[in-house]
Order: C-alpha cells, then sequence, then structure tokens
C-alpha cells in the first residue's frame, strides 16, 4: 500500500511512533482467526485526511469475512472517498483486503484488483498487517495506521483515530429519538449513527434469545435440530447484505451531505423491521402465551 494514496495530497507524518510493522516477503504469518477480531465490530468515528470527518464501520463476520467500509469526508461534509474492506480467514490466518471508491463510485484499482496485506502479529486488542494496523486506542477508541510512499519516496505514516459511535455528543447518552439530533453535519452524522447503533443492539438482544429459543425447542423434539441455528443465522446474514447494498444506493442517488444522514436512517429503519421479523417469527407462540420478550417498539 505504499503508495495507495499518492497524488491525493494527504498530509501525513514521518516514521516515528512506528505504528506500522513490515515484514521480509517470505515471511511466514501467525495462526489467527476473526474471533480474535471480535472488539472491532462496531461503528467508529474520528478527524481524517486533513482533520475531515472519518466514520470507520465494522460488521460481525459472515462466514470467513468481517466486510468494512471507510468513509473519507471533505471539510464541507462530502465524500471524498470510500474504502470496501474484507478481513478474511485464510490457510489459518488472516488477511485484510481493499478496494477504494471515488465520489462516483468509480474505483480506484483495477477492475478486479484489490489492496493485500498480510498478518504479521495478533496480540489482545490488537492486529498488524504489513503497512497497515488496527489496534485499541484508550477507552473506546480505534487508531488506523497505514504507511505510504509520498512524493520523493520518503514513507510516512497516516493516522487515524477514531471513537466508538453510538453516544450522542452533548451527554454521552445513547440517542433513541432522531427529533433530538441537530448541530453540524458532523454532528448530525454521529447522532444518527448512534440510532442504528442502538437499533443493532437490539436486534442482537432479539435474535439471541430467538437463537435460545430456537435451541429449546430442538431439543424438547418440536422441531428439527439439524440446520435450524444455521439456518437462522444465515437469515441475520442475508439481512446485513440486503440493508447495506439497499441503503448503500442512497450514496448514489443523493448528493451532499444529507445522504449520510439518510443512509443512516434507512439503515436504522431497516434494522427495526428486521428486530420485529425476530420477534414475529421466533419469539411469540400460537396459543397466546406471552412471549419470551416485548413487541419492539419502532423510534418515533
Amino acid at each position: 500500500m505504499d503508495d495507495a494514496f499518492s497524488g491525493i495530497g494527504l498530509v501525513s507524518s514521518p516514521l516515528a511512533a512506528q505504528e506500522t510493522r513490515v515484514a521480509p516477503e517470505d515471511y511466514v504469518p501467525p495462526p489467527a482467526t476473526l474471533e480474535q477480531m471480535d472488539w472491532l465490530v462496531g461503528q467508529w468515528t474520528g478527524t481524517g485526511i486533513g482533520g475531515a470527518p472519518a466514520m470507520e464501520s465494522w460488521l460481525p463476520p459472515s462466514g470467513n469475512t468481517m466486510v468494512g467500509t471507510f468513509v473519507q469526508e471533505t471539510a464541507e461534509g462530502g465524500i471524498r472517498f470510500t474504502e470496501h474492506l474484507y478481513l478474511m480467514e485464510e490457510e489459518g490466518t488472516l488477511v485484510l483486503r481493499l478496494k477504494h471508491f471515488n465520489a462516483d463510485l468509480t474505483g480506484w484499482e483495477e477492475k478486479d484488483g484489490t489492496l493485500t496485506f498480510r498478518l504479521i502479529a495478533v496480540e489482545e486488542c490488537a492486529a498488524y498487517f504489513r503497512s497497515l494496523t488496527l489496534r485499541c486506542d484508550g477507552e473506546n477508541g480505534l487508531l488506523a495506521a497505514v504507511r505510504m510512499k509520498s512524493e520523493g519516496d520518503e514513507i510516512n505514516e497516516l493516522i487515524f483515530r477514531f471513537k466508538r459511535m453510538g453516544e450522542s455528543a452533548s451527554d454521552g447518552q445513547i440517542v433513541s429519538n432522531p427529533n433530538q439530533c441537530e448541530g453540524s453535519t458532523r454532528e448530525l452524522n454521529r447522532c444518527f449513527a448512534g440510532l442504528l447503533n442502538h437499533a443493532d443492539d437490539e436486534r442482537l438482544r432479539y435474535f439471541k434469545a430467538a437463537l435460545a429459543r430456537a435451541s429449546e425447542r430442538s431439543q424438547s423434539g418440536y422441531v428439527p435440530a439439524a440446520g435450524l441455528e444455521d439456518g437462522m443465522r444465515a437469515s441475520e446474514r442475508a439481512f446485513e447484505v440486503y440493508r447495506n447494498a439497499e441503503c448503500g444506493l442512497i450514496v448514489a442517488r443523493e448528493m451532499g451531505s444529507i445522504r449520510t444522514i439518510e443512509m443512516l436512517a434507512c439503515m436504522r429503519d431497516l434494522t427495526q423491521q428486521r428486530t420485529r421479523a425476530i420477534w414475529q417469527n421466533w419469539l411469540t407462540y400460537p396459543d397466546g402465551k406471552s412471549p419470551a420478550l416485548p413487541e419492539p417498539q419502532p423510534t418515533p
């Protein structure tokens, strides 16, 4: 990735702290699994290139892959570029692959090309890939660092510092009502991201309860055990793919900073609909018995 950012006028620092690591071409990556990266799942916001806002998000694993996205905004609140990331289990270790896209969805790399980062070391709350680092940064913080080559072949590190989304900018509490969202574009983005985080937390709570009930029914002989829970997990992964594809289209449809807010609102609404479907399909009883969890209520 040494020259991945060349030509776009980045502000970076010469290598001093050495957040990133390198290794010989013939090194053998260490054993690792996606379970060691569960701390990364979630949505993160912070300051990126030139002090402009940046966001990063990671979904829970789907099979052997965690899907991530990165958005670098302009100072005016538009999209400068995005990244689509795959963190994958391969041959008993981890590899991270990514592609860059301009604001109009034209790609930086060749059609079938990706940037590939091989794992050098994995530690508690940290992963060091060749020329790229992801690690915890204090309480609820994420540091992402990438090694790059600037003009004159000078090697620099580009550092991003994020905080986990889900808190309002004012009092640190999760926002549950979009009417509470106000302020600058960045504050609105953080607020609506908090709403989505809250909706995802509720979806996960209901889904875990649904899995528990399905397991009980299987053990009691009410339904075949084989494949039931795996099928439910597959359904969840399919929902996440659909949600990201459907709401991601808003970025291409809209212009200006409003598209990020509308994308997050779309994801929040679909997530609430999914939570109610989980409740209806798996946590209610046909004989009128009280459901395992109360009916989820959409945020007004």
